[in-house]
């Protein structure tokens, strides 16, 4: 099993950001741009998470050495609160949203709704794009419709 390295994954991800930019230059359509818009605002939402995480990790790491800090530190990286939102928790659309989070007695809940998922070879260069970010990160982002 790898530890999950935040600051290893900042440069992959600000290099998809760069790469769907590009690709949304040759865009004639409003809805391909819009795509490639929402998936670079997700991206940039990433890079941010990690950049939280990266900090986190540091300050656990400062207390390894110690019987508590070895702990905490070996918990934290079981699953890092960035592996459980971005890659553990389902797939995340660029399209239509698709979990709601439903409040009951003060408790979130997420649901997942009915969706259909648009296949990565109808939508063009930013198909790929998606499926070398699912392959090279973790991330599994889908243009999907509910």
């Amino acid at each position: 099993m790898m530890t999950f390295n935040a600051r290893a994954l900042v440069p992959t991800i600000a290099g998809f950001r760069d790469e769907v930019l590009a690709s949304r230059t040759a865009c004639t359509a409003a809805f391909a741009a819009a795509l490639h818009d929402t998936l670079a605002a997700k991206l940039d939402r990433a890079v941010a998470a990690l950049h939280e995480e990266a900090e986190t990790e540091m300050r656990l790491a400062a207390g390894k050495g110690t019987e508590d800090g070895d702990f905490l530190y070996e918990i934290y990286h079981t699953c890092t609160t960035f592996e459980h939102l971005w890659m553990e928790s389902g797939p995340i659309s660029i399209l239509d949203e698709i979990y709601e989070d439903v409040v009951a007695e003060g408790e979130t809940c997420r649901v997942g709704l009915d969706y259909t998922v648009i296949p990565t070879e109808q939508l063009g260069e930013i198909g790929g794009i998606l499926d070398r970010i699912r392959r090279e990160t973790g991330i599994e982002f889908i243009a999907a419709r509910v």
